[in-house]
């Protein structure tokens, strides 16, 4: 079905096709007009009388003129009627020196009878010549013998009943015998009849055929076919560049998109008008425009959000630093009453303190968050250290009226972790619970120890986390309207808590649905530590 869809749809499948059988026919013809012509100049080369016999209608006619001699080049023929008249010749050096009384000696063309000329090499002296008459058997395929002679050097008959009538012959006779005229010529001739039924005798004359002049013919026809070589290549190339337009411009739509895009526009691409094989690659382009334009737009709404985060926190120093500043002016200025004075000292230690957290909040970030930041990890027991912490944390715990529930075991669990990174991991998640917590609710930590890693759950049955934040829960920059977070309100508190977990090799995630009995769980997973290495 996708083959039948290629070959009959707008494809490159079906256009190569298309142009590789025009390229084969385009070859072909080519090679065939070259070797017709190669042929014919072969057959024009060493034309025969059966090449002259072809014109059999002009010649039963006896319209010679009709016949094209430049096809006959160095040929020549006669024509003799019954009486032995010479009814046409074409060339006149031929009709001075040849004869109707000359006809008897030469070979019929497609005649079963036939002279054949041997010299005996077993007779008393050289030059002695075995002339015979043989008649063409077909249905035998042999050569029947009729006659003979045996002619000494100076052509004179000593034996045999072939030419009674004669005693001797010329040597332009002998000559004619064998085939040859003026040693230059082939000769035979060809007895035919008119459409009016008189006869004719057509006497045809022809270069020798020679091993040199058959080697030139062939030369000739050779370079001839060389000139086959440039045309089928420029016959290729023009296909190419008509291949490559066609390619050009099915692939132009698409093209244009491209630019278009670059020049900040979108124009969609219609598949239609593109080959089969590029909608995918259409769609894959599609896709990444969107995609671009889904980033572009996600890029847009963070720095929008960083922008009012900044603004927030640009607030959020200010409203201390004004708080201070004010009271500071007026602490120095002495209008402030001996008994107020001791809390405006508080006050503007308590708005420095909110302001230094800020600031250490963001700077913590900022350096985790860099890619040269380096762990300073050991490998402890992390059970025995989130005892420590808990221990450390209680007093905040049973003071917010918050309930611990411990799932830590009895044996070490050896994990390797920063300390100070752990505990601010910790520290973010706990007050987390105990700031957006109400009181009542119970605080669960547990450690549970697994071949391949080690998982810290952090959990509490308080109010939840709406399911709409857990997506962006971890992402920096994300404020305490939207999401539970620690660190002052900069909305780096859960940032943070990633960072640290990712620092470690490991991952931390808000688990959903939670475990049954609780209502907010996160689980931290570290890598287990590498064996060490014992030597042997």
């Amino acid at each position: 079905m996708k083959t039948n869809k290629l070959l009959l749809g707008k494809s490159f499948l079906r256009t190569c096709i298309t142009y590789f059988i025009l390229c084969s026919l385009l070859v072909f013809v080519i090679n065939a007009a070259l070797n017709a012509l190669i042929s014919l100049r072969l057959d024009n080369a060493f034309p025969s009388l059966g090449n002259m016999l072809q014109y059999s209608d002009a010649l039963e006619q006896d319209d010679f003129a009709s016949i094209p001699m430049r096809r006959f080049r160095g040929c020549a023929y006669m024509v003799f009627d019954a009486d032995s008249r010479v009814l046409y010749a074409s060339d006149n050096e031929f009709k001075e020196h040849f004869h109707a009384d000359d006809l008897w000696l030469i070979n019929e063309y497609d005649s079963d009878l036939y002279y054949s000329v041997q010299e005996m090499a077993d007779m008393p002296r050289e030059g002695y010549y075995y002339i015979a008459l043989h008649r063409y058997d077909h249905e035998n395929s042999e050569a029947d013998f009729l006659d003979y002679c045996i002619i000494d050097e100076d052509y004179r008959i000593i034996e045999g009943d072939l030419f009674p009538w004669r005693e001797q012959l010329s040597e332009r006779e002998f000559e004619l015998l064998q085939g040859s005229y003026q040693r230059q010529w082939e000769i035979s001739k060809a007895v035919y009849y008119t459409v009016s039924g008189e006869e004719r005798t057509l006497a045809f004359v022809c270069p020798r055929f020679t091993e040199a002049a058959y080697l030139k013919a062939l030369e000739s026809a050779n370079r001839l076919a060389l000139l086959s070589l440039p045309i089928i290549l420029v016959v290729i190339l023009l296909l190419a560049v008509l291949f490559s337009r066609k390619i050009r411009r099915a692939i132009l739509p698409l093209h244009k998109a491209i630019i278009a895009y670059g020049a900040g526009r979108r124009v969609e691409v219609n598949l239609d008008a593109l080959p089969i094989e590029f909608r995918q690659v259409t769609d894959s382009f599609t896709h990444l425009l969107d995609r671009l334009e889904q980033v572009s737009a996600e890029k847009q709404a963070a720095n929008a959000e960083k922008q009012r985060v900044l603004a927030d926190l640009s607030h959020d120093l200010k409203t201390p630093l004004t708080v201070i500043q004010g009271y500071a002016q007026a602490l120095a200025d002495g209008v402030v009453p001996p008994d107020k004075r001791q809390q405006y000292l508080q006050t503007i230690c308590r708005k420095a303190s909110d302001s230094t957290v800020l600031m250490n909040t963001l700077f913590d970030y900022v350096r985790l968050d860099h890619p040269d930041y380096v762990l300073q990890a050991e490998t402890a027991d992390l059970c025995e250290f989130c005892k420590s912490y808990l221990a450390e944390k209680y007093p905040e715990i049973e003071s917010r009226s918050f309930a611990l529930s411990l799932g830590l075991p009895d044996t070490p669990v050896m994990a390797a972790f920063d300390p100070r990174l752990l505990r601010r991991l910790l520290e973010n998640l706990t007050s987390n619970a105990l700031q957006y917590n109400p009181a009542g609710t119970t605080l669960f930590f547990g450690l549970a120890d697994t071949p391949d890693t080690i998982r810290l759950t952090i959990a509490d049955d308080g109010v939840g986390i709406p399911p709409e934040l857990a997506d962006t829960l971890f992402e920096p920059f994300v404020t305490s309207n939207r999401a539970r977070t620690s660190g002052g309100g900069t909305g780096l508190g859960m940032a943070i808590v990633k960072k640290v977990a990712e620092l470690h090799g490991g991952s931390i995630r808000l688990v959903q649905p939670p475990h049954s009995g609780w209502h907010t769980e996160f689980e931290l997973t570290l890598p287990r530590p590498a064996a060490p290495n014992h030597p042997t």
